[in-house]
């Protein structure tokens, strides 16, 4: 610490360098080489870091610096430099002198070098010409501006633009072994696809059961061979020799060494708890088994009626609806309604079918029964992706200024289909229809938004479009849409048209009004 009086003054501080310790001395702003020298020379370790906080006018200098270092080395020291002088700091490391801008920061090794402090941590980079130094600064700086684009803000803006309805009809090949896009002749890829569904077949019953309306009741004798009385609980079960349980009606008491009559109930209706004398003879509880009960009459009382309940031949009138549904065209048509944006060739649809159990069982008493059937249907299409491309390219010449809506397009089949079994190859007719943004695009829409709150940018795509339905969603923490286009997703999108659209469309008619689902992509896979 700074001292009034002419003794060198030596401050020590827990700064380490291998495990050992170093001196601090500190050196006022105004104090000449010699009394540094002196100072240093004072201190008890052979390391020793000189404190110069706000820095020293005669050691900043490269004459000043050089006779410390030669003085130090003289005397078997190695010194270092604290400051938060930028000019003696810099002449430090241009004669390798390590510094910091505290003592106990120092990196003995660093020599000239900077040291970057990450925490407790600290890294002394290697020394690095001017040039090297620009590209990592360059490095760096680019380093930042991909996190400022990786963590900024983000949106996506959903719109739904007035669009118009173009359509073709053209006549395609479609074929497993063709293996990409001829736009020329239209020869196109096929694949197989497929669709699941389970239905659920029904059928009333026709067969009868008995079935179990009142149940049996009998009188039975407890007797307790014991000097102690037996108490049993009303709803105590016992058994009779077929294992058909009873209950007591009412608690009673086997008085000692006597007996005791008690009224049972078989638990379940029906005439079968009819049971013979002498039948009821166990307990369900272990510990009433030191009492003997018996019934010294037969039950009586039990009824069975009468009710419909799942006959074999149900079962197997379910099953023969089930294989019907194999060749049923209005199974081959859900793959199409599973798959709307794939151009499906019902014609050669193909089914699976995955029959269970009928529920209830053969036997059991009911008015219905049912049967759950797995049906997987495959045919050969021309997928989206693929049916796509030739929509662009086909409707492009009818259509005009603007883009098309993903998802939109579909292709109905309109003429005769001839297909030839050994190659796989179908020819047919398709008329291939989709909606056209008319005068937008993503990108017009991008930049019109970009930067602007969610109100402006309904406004001015609604005043600059024409677009009167538009949905943003923006990052959880930013107020307004990013301005980096990048960071702004747009999704050009029509609302679904319901199934009774896509008849129309298979009849040649019109679309009609679009319902309130939004199709923005590919269908169900």
């Amino acid at each position: 610490m700074a001292s009034d009086t002419d003794e060198p003054v030596v401050e020590t501080e827990d700064v380490q360098q291998d495990g050992e310790f170093a001196s601090v001395v500190f050196v006022e702003k105004g104090e000449d080489v010699a009394a540094v020298c002196g100072r240093i020379d004072a201190a008890p370790t052979w390391a020793v870091v000189v404190h110069a906080p706000n820095g020293n006018r005669q050691i900043s200098s490269e004459l000043g610096m050089r006779r410390l270092i030669h003085h130090s080395s003289e005397s078997g020291k190695v010194i270092a430099i604290a400051t938060k002088s930028h000019a003696l700091a810099s002449r430090a490391r241009s004669l390798r002198v390590p510094v910091a801008r505290k003592p106990h920061q120092v990196r003995w090794d660093a020599g000239g070098r900077r040291v970057l402090r990450l925490g407790r941590a600290s890294i002394a980079p290697p020394s690095m010409g001017r040039y090297v130094q620009i590209l990592v600064i360059g490095g760096v700086a680019a380093a930042v501006l991909f996190l400022i684009f990786a963590v900024a803000p983000s949106a996506t803006v959903t719109t739904y633009p007035p669009t118009e309805t173009v359509s073709e009809v053209i006549a395609v090949t479609a074929s497993e072994s063709t293996k990409s896009v001829n736009l020329e002749t239209f020869e196109v890829p096929a694949s197989r696809v497929s669709a699941e569904r389970t239905f659920t077949l029904a059928l009333k019953t026709t067969g009868t059961a008995q079935v179990g309306t009142i149940p049996a009741k009998a009188r039975v004798t407890v007797a307790n061979p014991t000097t102690a009385g037996g108490v049993v609980a009303q709803g105590t079960v016992v058994f009779a020799s077929d294992f058909r349980a009873f209950t007591f009606d009412e608690t009673v008491t086997a008085p000692a060494g006597g007996s005791i009559e008690a009224g049972v109930t078989a638990v379940a209706p029906g005439v079968a708890g009819n049971v013979p004398a002498r039948s009821i003879s166990g307990w369900e509880a272990e510990r009433l088994r030191f009492l003997t009960v018996t019934n010294l009459v037969p039950a009586a009382g039990g009824v069975s009626e009468p009710r419909r309940a799942v006959a074999p031949n149900d079962a197997l009138a379910l099953h023969d609806l089930a294989a019907a549904l194999e060749a049923s065209a209005a199974v081959a048509q859900t793959l199409a309604e599973a798959r709307p944006h794939d151009a499906v060739f019902l014609g050669t649809a193909l089914s699976d079918l995955e029959i269970g159990e009928p529920q209830p069982a053969v036997g059991t008493p009911a008015e219905v029964v049912l049967l759950d059937v797995k049906v997987t249907v495959s045919a050969l299409a021309v997928v989206e992706e693929t049916l796509n491309e030739v929509a662009r390219h086909v409707l492009a010449s009818s259509s005009g200024a603007g883009e098309f809506v993903a998802g939109s397009v579909r292709a109905i089949e309109t003429g005769a289909r001839q297909l030839d079994t050994e190659t796989g190859t179908i020819r047919t007719e398709l008329r291939v229809q989709g909606e056209l943004a008319s005068g937008v695009t993503s990108e017009a829409v991008r930049k019109a938004v970009s930067g602007k709150s969610e109100d402006q940018a309904r406004s001015t795509l609604q005043s600059r479009y024409g677009i009167q339905d538009t949905e943003v969603q923006l990052s959880g923490w930013a107020p307004r849409l990013p301005r980096f286009g990048s960071r702004i997703n747009v999704v050009l999108a029509v609302r679904e048209t319901p199934p009774s659209a896509r008849r129309d469309l298979l009849n040649g008619n019109p679309t009609p009004a679009a319902s309130p689902t939004p199709l923005t992509g590919s269908g169900p896979r």
